[in-house]
């Protein structure tokens, strides 16, 4: 049996959908069992398919409390019913999706004699807002039980020389976190036009996702409530900083917002907008080397895209000639927001249609089914 385990909701952890399904396609376990968290009546299993189980294992404690100590003790009583849970099965690998469970994963490396990979989504001991004690425990923590992982792998390859760098490590696979090749007819569809009375000479620019004042949605504001009309903006998620997104689009008639809609349908949805934006701001390590899988999502169905002149973003965009970069600040972006026309535009995206085939889950799972091969799970070559 092959576990994965992830502290957190599965709504948005498509990540783990995608490993896990590669994982049945390719033959490697008979089984997979995956745990997340749930409460109330998400709270207990589910069958994703005949060899995927999903866990939603809640948590008692008071969630509310934002302190290290609640956030520990959280973890410890999580960490507890999944050993339960697990007693007696039969476990021969096992994928840690965080540092928060790399304990509980050593841990159950040791008493299952399993091989175990530690799968980071992000570089988790240098992400905003992290710092002090905090910040201190968890680099002891990982750099103690990182050796215990048979493999590594991560999103970028900025964060995999970090982590070579950093602990010494020979070898870290770099899975970064590509939609499936997209099937719908992603040509230009009128839907956000239609949606918010859009003008069709007018551009529209999209951010989707996490609407989080981490993720640069302050500085998008900014940047388009000082822009002409005809350049709008349209905001699609949730998150923390959803109320600051509607009070600007009540006093800014290019600002929009669109409530999230389920993953499997947005690329309909993505398609509508003429240009992708993520201006995530260099505040922290985690930042400067991420590779956000909305990049993907908007290049998934032709559009070209606007990011942050930060080293991974910066990357493809250079290296796919499929959009534009900028220093994250206000007076940079603007300039760059107001000099963009619509011929640049549809430039960009036709470079984005001419070189689509050359990124999609079904060619990136190749490096993760290769990590496999390297351990030992797969008798065939992997071409």
């Amino acid at each position: 049996m092959n576990v994965h385990i992830y502290p957190a909701p599965f709504m948005e952890q498509t990540r783990v959908f995608k490993i896990t399904r590669s994982l049945v396609e390719s033959g490697i376990f008979p089984r997979i069992v995956i745990y997340g968290v749930g409460g109330g009546e998400e709270a207990g299993a589910q069958k994703l398919d005949a060899r995927r189980d999903l866990y939603l294992i809640s948590r008692s404690l008071d969630n509310k409390k934002s302190s290290l100590l609640f956030k520990v003790a959280n973890t410890i009583e999580w960490s507890y019913k999944i050993i339960q849970n697990i007693r007696g099965r039969k476990v021969t690998c096992i994928n840690c999706h965080s540092l928060a469970v790399l304990p509980l994963c050593v841990y159950l490396k040791k008493k299952t004699h399993a091989t175990l990979i530690y799968d980071t989504h992000e570089l988790e001991t240098e992400t905003d807002g992290v710092g002090g004690i905090r910040k201190a425990l968890m680099k002891i923590a990982e750099r103690g039980l990182i050796k215990y992982a048979d493999a590594v792998s991560v999103v970028s390859d900025s964060i995999a020389d970090w982590y070579r760098q950093e602990y010494g490590l020979s070898e870290v696979t770099v899975v970064r976190n590509i939609p499936y090749k997209v099937s719908v007819d992603f040509r230009k569809k009128p839907y956000f036009r239609n949606y918010f009375s859009i003008p069709p000479q007018h551009t529209i620019f999209l951010y989707q996702g996490l609407i989080s004042f981490q993720r640069g949605v302050q500085l998008l504001l900014k940047v388009f409530s000082q822009l002409e009309p005809s350049k709008h903006l349209v905001f699609m998620g949730a998150g923390d900083a959803l109320d600051t997104v509607l009070a600007y689009a009540d006093q800014h008639e290019n600002i929009h917002y669109h409530p999230a809609v389920p993953p499997a349908e947005l690329p309909q949805y993505t398609c509508g907008a003429d240009v992708g934006v993520h201006l995530i701001e260099d505040t922290c390590l985690n930042h400067r080397y991420c590779l956000p899988n909305k990049i993907w999502e908007y290049l998934s169905v032709g559009l070209p895209v606007v990011v942050s002149d930060l080293p991974e973003m910066a990357k493809v965009v250079q290296e796919l000639n499929c959009g534009w970069t900028v220093r994250p600040d206000e007076k940079s972006a603007v300039e760059l927001f107001q000099q963009l026309t619509a011929a640049e535009i549809a430039s960009g995206k036709a470079n984005v249609m001419r070189r689509g085939n050359l990124f999609s889950w079904e060619k990136e799972e190749k490096q993760l089914l290769a990590m496999y091969h390297g351990l030992g799970y797969l008798k065939a070559t992997i071409c």
